[in-house]
């Protein structure tokens, strides 16, 4: 029963993560104290304050991506981990069971991995793939991480999963511990076909 529980929650997470923004960057500079740009990233592509953001990035002659053609493999990805976790859920606690569940995580992780992989390249080509004829050329080429800061010229770019990138996280560390429980009536059924053994010696 726990084993079926953590998967299911497994599946409802990686499924919610879906309709939910997965990526978030927020923009920020001394001279704006109290103003702060936001940009998320969701399977419909990026939204927020995108009117400012591409305003500000045309100094510095960054090319703002307009479309993200690898959200289109994710989505499906989270779609189709969130059913193979729901499957997951209800094998039973025998070896193919525990085959397949472990088959899951592994999928899962290197989802992540190359989902990850990805990511960075993109943020890679945004700093470095700039106009060379940008009103500012002094800021040198930069590579916002997948987690924390980096400083572009005044502001101070910050990267961090949004509310789907943690769902999806959090699916996938339930996925992994979900081979560390032992199924409900895996033990009981070991149980009984050692009782059955002592009975036929």
């Amino acid at each position: 029963m726990r084993v079926r529980v953590l998967y299911l929650i497994a599946a409802a997470a990686t499924a919610a993560a879906i309709a939910l923004p997965l990526w978030g960057f927020t923009m920020s500079a001394p001279q704006y104290p109290d103003e702060s740009l936001h940009l998320q990233v969701g399977r419909t592509g990026i939204s927020g304050d995108l009117h400012e953001v591409e305003a500000l990035q045309k100094y510095i002659g960054v090319r703002f991506p307009t479309e993200l053609p690898e959200l289109r493999p994710a989505t499906f990805g989270m779609a189709a981990l969130a059913g193979l976790l729901l499957l997951a859920a209800l094998t039973g606690p025998g070896r193919f069971g525990r085959a397949y569940r472990a088959l899951c995580a592994v999928l899962f992780v290197l989802f992540l991995g190359a989902s990850a992989v990805v990511v960075q390249t993109r943020l890679y080509t945004v700093g470095h793939d700039r106009d060379p004829n940008a009103p500012l050329r002094a800021i040198a080429d930069f590579t916002p991480p997948l987690v924390g800061p980096v400083k572009v010229g005044n502001f101070t770019v910050w990267s961090f999963p949004h509310a789907g990138g943690v769902l999806l996280l959090a699916g996938s560390i339930l996925s992994v511990a979900g081979l560390f429980v032992k199924p409900a009536g895996g033990t009981e059924a070991a149980a009984a076909r050692r009782l059955s053994r002592k009975d036929a010696a």
